[in-house]
């Protein structure tokens, strides 16, 4: 990927953006698999457990903060950072972007139902989580992170054991208690939400949600370079010079192809392939493990057709967090495959000799 990238960068673009873009994208993922997954199952799970209870938090300050602060939007990004609470009024929290924290929300979900389903967290800890993290989801009003959890929550029901389809309800009746407090308050659902989330649910028009628009004008645009740019892109960053919008295409396959090219898309391909092969084969091991891999990597790739580069540390955690987890399931069957190939491998090195 980062090899396709380099040679439209020299070719066709400024070069000068490669080194910057290959370091974030080599942290990323290249740096952060080996301090993540290197680590036994215990530490592993610790892991997780510690990832849950940072996001949990974040979400708890930024739901505090969103309805105790009462000044400017300027003031709320001068003392808070920026977008930490949107000028429409989203809550983005320390992900300085209400998209961005939608996402975390929607891939730290399943972390709930994994770990209450293993019995890392109990029944009280776990309605605790889901409740501020499916408010905090209201309040970030985006679209994508509010139907990938919905499909998070099916494909539980649908892949999951009983312990992940108990952990669903759970997380349905939390949803249901949260919007029964907003409605008995007074308050309902926050405007925002009803404007950009709720309207297109009740139109059943995706041309209600949010930016939608917005972003099919990009992807359009994107998608008529790719014919001037099959092989060799325009370089990194190079997207928002040439695109007309003055802006980048808000999906990372045809960001990747327009960039880098064909041969750049093929590397993220392959990787996110190799992915999807760790999930699957952790299924036959573990069903647990493997569901929590699916939904994350699941939320991941949905995100990734509606974001631009993703370097950033918050997309990468919870997908290595994850994948960490399913290569750890098992761990008996993989002992005792191995031993079992060494016998087979024992046999025919005597049969040979003999």
């Amino acid at each position: 990927m980062l090899g396709g990238l380099l040679a439209s960068s020299l070719f066709s673009g400024d070069p000068t953006r490669w080194p910057i873009v290959a370091v974030q994208y080599s942290m990323a993922w290249a740096v952060l698999p080996f301090l993540i997954s290197g680590h036994d199952s215990f530490n592993t799970h610790r892991l997780a457990r510690f990832f849950l209870l940072g996001v949990v938090a974040m979400e708890l300050i930024g739901i505090l903060v969103y309805f105790t602060f009462s000044g400017s939007f300027m003031q709320a990004r001068t003392l808070l950072g920026f977008d930490f609470i949107s000028g429409s009024n989203r809550l983005g929290a320390f992900a300085t972007d209400a998209n961005w924290n939608g996402a975390t929300i929607a891939m730290a979900l399943p972390f709930v139902f994994y770990l209450h389903g293993r019995g890392g967290i109990g029944h009280w800890q776990a309605a605790i989580a889901l409740a501020l993290l499916i408010f905090a989801l209201i309040l970030t009003a985006s679209v994508t992170a509010f139907g990938t959890t919905c499909l998070t929550i099916i494909l539980f029901v649908i892949v999951g054991d009983r312990r992940l389809r108990a952990a669903a309800m759970m997380m349905l009746l939390a949803s249901s208690a949260i919007v029964l407090v907003l409605e008995v308050s007074g308050r309902g659902l926050p405007a925002v939400f009803q404007k950009r989330v709720a309207t297109a649910l009740e139109s059943g028009s995706l041309a209600q949600a949010g930016t939608y628009e917005g972003r099919m004008h990009l992807i359009e645009d994107a998608w008529q370079r790719v014919g001037d740019h099959m092989w060799l892109g325009v370089g990194v960053d190079q997207d928002r010079v040439v695109s007309q919008e003055r802006a980048p295409v808000h999906n990372m396959y045809l960001l990747l192809w327009v960039e880098g090219g064909f041969v750049a898309l093929l590397g993220w391909l392959a990787m996110m392939a190799a992915a999807l092969a760790i999930v699957l084969a952790a299924f036959y091991r573990d069903r647990l493990s493997g569901a929590l891999g699916l939904t994350v990597l699941m939320s991941f790739l949905v995100f990734s057709a509606a974001s631009p580069h993703m370097y950033a540390r918050l997309w990468a955690v919870p997908v290595l967090l994850a994948l960490a987890i399913a290569m750890h399931a098992g761990g008996g069957y993989l002992r005792a495959l191995a031993n079992w190939r060494y016998r087979q491998m024992a046999r025919r090195l005597a049969r040979g000799q003999g």
